[in-house]
């Protein structure tokens, strides 16, 4: 099953000039240096709640 969330499926990047910092590592995840930006986040809708779900999930990524 496919759900169209309105949204492309590979938006182009948008690239912008990276100062250099330290790498450090935060559990497994490199934070700093040449590693990407990382972000988390959950629902809070009951995971049987498809409709609810997705539309959180559309909510978080137009945000």
């Amino acid at each position: 099953m496919t759900v169209d969330l309105g949204m492309p499926a590979n938006p182009e990047p948008v690239l912008a000039e990276r100062r250099k910092t330290r790498q450090l590592q935060v559990g497994p995840v490199g934070v700093g240096s040449d590693h990407p930006v990382s972000v988390q986040t959950m629902t809070t809708t009951n995971t049987t709640d498809i409709n609810g779900t997705l539309q959180q999930i559309a909510e978080l990524t137009a945000s």
